[in-house]
């Protein structure tokens, strides 16, 4: 790594404000300290031996860092993450340690405070984070009901596997007890295995967390498409829907409880047609997208759009509020058929109830009706977001249909479409923009009006 102009202007800041706050220290400390914009600064203003040094010199000098010298350092850290193709690597709270390790090691050592010395000192921070990167497998509870415990279903580098297996090899330590003994092991058979290629410690647990929410909306997806009810398969990172719930209520001190249950579906049918839909054309695209999950390119693309729609698609379904459904599930289609700062405010609704509209008749028809749903969503998203109607107040959301039945054929209709244009296109705006405004003409075809139910 090498120190751009900017980077020495600021290392060199960074070192006189440590020569300023150590002699404003001497001078007096309630000076030292009025210094600092927050507590946390004041904290943090010293620079720690690194856990890896061995030998430490007590007769170092301490460096000191301000309130205005700790941001000079994550703005390197941030010019330094971006031109050198690390933004998905590593946060810029690591790479600002492993830069505030490298300052320590290069002052002990006596290095040259010049350009050079400040490429040298940015190429050990770069050497001390990729020596902390690491590829790790996570394993995340799954409650996968009806899949038999030698059955494996494997979603593109994702795979749903019996929990049995995995457990026995973990250490039966104090962790153990807090995060397994204590809670309800028989809520989830099984665990969803999601391995992260070499990265930060940070960004690793993220992008897994990210990625199991992804394969959980995309299975969400494909259950509301076969018309399952499924709230018992869950991803136990969140609380989990039972299927019993229940209340106790009192009027006049009479106390009762009430609440509703269910009885959830036999679903060995449905691992068997997922796994056979995973072998078709939308399968295809499920892995790829897959891929980009546990593996995001540095660039936006368009695959991300898709993968962000299966995202808020799991968490709507999640969410036991209707309203908030409503608002989450929108979010889900808009981010497959709004192009960002390409068409006025004022066309935005008009786009989104065609371009859903034309998605789903391409392969179900009906495009009028689903027009009209569109359009009846789209409003209701509205009025809850610029606040017409309260969330909290709203106690039914009165569409006359079920949103997901809308969200789905929408999401699973773009997987074709984006596959076609590119998932990996980038930039995708003005070709997409193209697509839609060729398949609203297409649309135009007498045929796609009329009745007509195709699976995708």
């Amino acid at each position: 790594m090498s120190a751009s102009k900017q980077n020495t202007e600021d290392f060199k800041f960074i070192i006189n404000e440590a020569i300023r706050l150590i002699q404003l220290r001497n001078q007096s400390y309630k000076l030292y300290k009025n210094d600092f914009d927050s507590d946390f600064h004041l904290m943090t203003a010293a620079l720690d031996p690194p856990r890896d040094i061995v030998e430490i010199n007590p007769q170092q000098r301490q460096f000191l860092l301000s309130s205005k010298a700790q941001k000079k350092l994550r703005n390197i850290a941030t010019r330094q993450i971006k031109s050198n193709g690390l933004l998905n690597a590593i946060t810029v709270n690591e790479f600002t340690l492993d830069i505030r390790d490298s300052i320590y090691i290069h002052i002990k050592n006596s290095g040259k405070l010049d350009s050079s010395g400040f490429s040298s000192l940015l190429s050990k921070a770069r050497k001390r984070a990729n020596n902390k990167m690491q590829e790790v497998t996570y394993f995340f509870p799954f409650n996968a009901p009806s899949l038999s415990p030698e059955k494996e279903i494997q979603i593109g580098s994702v795979k749903i596997i019996h929990k049995d297996s995995i457990y026995a090899k973990v250490s039966d330590n104090s962790n153990y007890d807090l995060f397994v003994n204590n809670n309800n092991r028989n809520s989830f058979n099984c665990l969803l295995s999601i391995t992260i290629p070499k990265c930060s410690n940070k960004i690793s647990k993220n992008r897994a967390q990210n990625t199991a929410e992804f394969i959980f909306g995309v299975i969400k997806v494909f259950t509301t498409s076969y018309k399952l009810k499924a709230n018992q398969i869950n991803l136990i990172s969140h609380p989990t829907k039972s299927n019993i719930n229940h209340y106790i209520a009192n009027k006049n001190d009479d106390y009762w409880i009430g609440g509703s249950y269910s009885f959830g579906e036999d679903l060995q049918d449905f691992w068997k047609f997922f796994e056979e839909d995973l072998e078709k054309d939308l399968g295809l695209v499920i892995k790829k997208l897959t891929l980009q999950a546990v593996s995001p390119s540095n660039k936006e693309c368009l695959a991300d759009r898709l993968i962000d729609a299966f995202y808020w698609f799991g968490d709507a379904s999640r969410d036991t509020n209707s309203s908030a459904q409503v608002v989450k599930l929108v979010t889900a289609m808009e981010r497959l058929v709004t192009v960002k700062d390409k068409e006025k405010n004022e066309g935005i609704t008009e786009n989104f109830c065609r371009r859903v509209s034309c998605l789903i008749a391409i392969y179900h028809n009906e495009i009028n009706e689903w027009y009209n749903k569109a359009r009846k969503v789209y409003n209701l998203r509205s009025n809850f977001v610029h606040g017409s109607k309260s969330i909290y107040k709203t106690y039914e959301t009165d569409l006359g249909f079920d949103p997901f039945q809308l969200a789905c054929p929408t999401i699973l209709s773009a997987c074709i479409l984006f596959y076609k244009i590119g998932l990996e296109l980038s930039p995708y705006e003005e070709k997409l923009k193209n697509i839609y405004f060729e398949l609203s003409e297409i649309c135009e075809n007498e045929k796609y009006k009329m009745k007509k139910n195709i699976n995708l």
